[in-house]
């Protein structure tokens, strides 16, 4: 054990800890943006719901929009830097506002550029760097960013439990605020001093490992949807790849379909959910921090786990299982809100928590690796750049409708049409082929020291 701690610090860069910062004060507000709007300006769940659509709307601009960008320029540091301060000013914006409207607008620029940041991160990590390292620094990077994102989590809770007491929730959730928008800024100025200056060039190879080694940590939220991959997918290329000749398969095509019914029914439950803690439940501010901390463990706990089963078991099967977890967790807390008027335990509540979370490393990790499978060789990374963009294009079209229908026909409503959304996932996933295990080394799976799995370096030959 203390060699692997003593190498994981050997590999880890000083300007790591900016990216860690940063991962920091963006996980606290992922759920403080919610309490906002609900425990100080006094919101509805319809007015979350919106928030997270325009959001991740922006997340997909961005995504499109930071990389071409990035690339152009032949700069990353800078977008880097940008992105850490607008973070930190949306945060002065947010702690300040005093209207819904002052919330949306800070926090759609918080999502457009935090996207900055997550389109060229990775990219400075492989920049001028052989190829066989990229995996491992991949998910290294992966591994801080949920360290920072974990942290803000914890952080949270702790501050407004300490907070709130004295001085009310209205005043703790705007201090909380002050306090991430001071993180953001030294998080830009480590970026500035820390980040060393590379060569960017366009970098041609197949992403599979790639994303396999990136992952997602992260729950399902608006803003974080889309990843660095997303601006090597060109929209124009669209209508030849699913109506062209040559474009894709019927079976991919299908399965975006299957992952835009998840992504939606994810949003379904997760959008309205801090606001059924606080708002339904009675809950503290504080003690909504604490069931994401919860969800977020289970995430970080089951990763490898997840990875060394869908080795011995195959996409398919691994990722039919974690929906249907999900369809029997999303009905029974639905059915729960239905038909019991008293609030359930902290320790169920806990637990129906940690097995959302693990649901999720299994879902993510098997989703990725499956669409990278059925998709032809050659358009592989357009199909993971279409995996993104349903993925957001999912989670938009479930932040106004699950706030509305929250609003109107009450949460346990929402929870039951997200069952009833990744049910309909899993019999289109049912029907899928069972993507075949190729021989080369480019689709060997294997665990790195830190537990996440990668591929092997693809042998020059097979590169585009």
């Amino acid at each position: 054990m203390r060699a692997l701690i003593g190498k994981w610090r050997r590999e880890t860069e000083p300007w790591y800890g900016a990216m860690g910062l940063a991962n920091l004060v963006v996980g606290t507000s992922s759920i403080l943006v919610p309490l906002m709007v609900a425990q100080v300006l006094r919101g509805t769940v319809e007015d979350v719901g919106l928030i997270s659509s325009l959001a991740s709307l922006m997340g997909v601009i961005g995504s499109l929009v930071w990389g071409r960008l990035s690339d152009v320029a032949h700069r990353r540091k800078p977008f880097v830097i940008v992105s850490y301060a607008m973070v930190a000013a949306s945060f002065v914006g947010i702690a300040f506002a005093h209207s819904l409207a002052w919330i949306i607008l800070f926090n759609m620029i918080l999502s457009l550029f935090w996207v900055a940041n997550a389109s060229v991160s990775v990219l400075l990590v492989i920049e001028n760097r052989d190829e066989s390292l990229w995996e491992g620094k991949i998910g290294h990077l992966n591994q801080l960013g949920t360290l920072g994102w974990v942290s803000g989590l914890i952080f949270g809770s702790v501050a407004l439990a300490v907070i709130s007491p004295r001085f009310g929730e209205a005043t703790a959730i705007r201090s909380v605020f002050g306090v991430l928008a001071l993180g953001g800024l030294v998080a830009a100025v480590l970026a500035f001093c820390l980040i060393p200056r590379t060569r960017p060039r366009f970098v041609r190879r197949r992403f599979r490992g790639s994303i396999l080694a990136l992952g997602n940590f992260i729950v399902e939220r608006a803003r974080y949807a889309p990843f660095h991959l997303y601006h090597r997918f060109n929209p124009r290329r669209l209508p030849a790849l699913l109506w062209g000749e040559g474009g894709l398969r019927s079976e991919t095509k299908s399965f975006l379909v299957a992952m835009l019914l998840a992504f939606a029914a994810f949003g379904f439950f997760f959008i309205p959910l801090p606001i059924l803690l606080s708002d339904k439940f009675g809950f503290a501010s504080s003690t909504v921090f604490s069931y994401f901390v919860v969800l977020n463990g289970a995430i970080v706990i089951a990763y490898p786990l997840a990875a060394r089963r869908i080795k011995r078991l195959g996409n398919k099967s691994v990722l039919t299982g974690s929906l249907l977890a999900r369809v029997l967790l999303f009905a029974l807390g639905g059915a729960f809100l239905f038909v019991s008027p008293v609030v359930p335990s902290r320790l169920l509540l806990s637990l129906f928590f940690f097995a959302v979370g693990v649901s999720w490393s299994f879902f993510q990790l098997s989703g990725v690796a499956m669409i990278s499978r059925l998709a032809r060789p050659e358009y592989r990374g357009q199909a993971l750049g279409l995996y993104n963009a349903v993925a957001g294009l999912g989670t938009i079209i479930a932040g106004v409708s699950s706030g509305l229908m929250a609003q109107h026909l009450g949460y346990g409503t929402t929870l039951l049409t997200s069952a009833i959304l990744v049910f309909a996932a899993v019999l289109i996933v049912a029907r899928l082929p069972i993507p075949r295990r190729a021989t080369k080394p480019i689709t060997e799976h294997v665990n790195d020291e830190h537990g996440l799995a990668h591929m092997r370096a693809q042998p020059e030959s097979s590169r585009r």
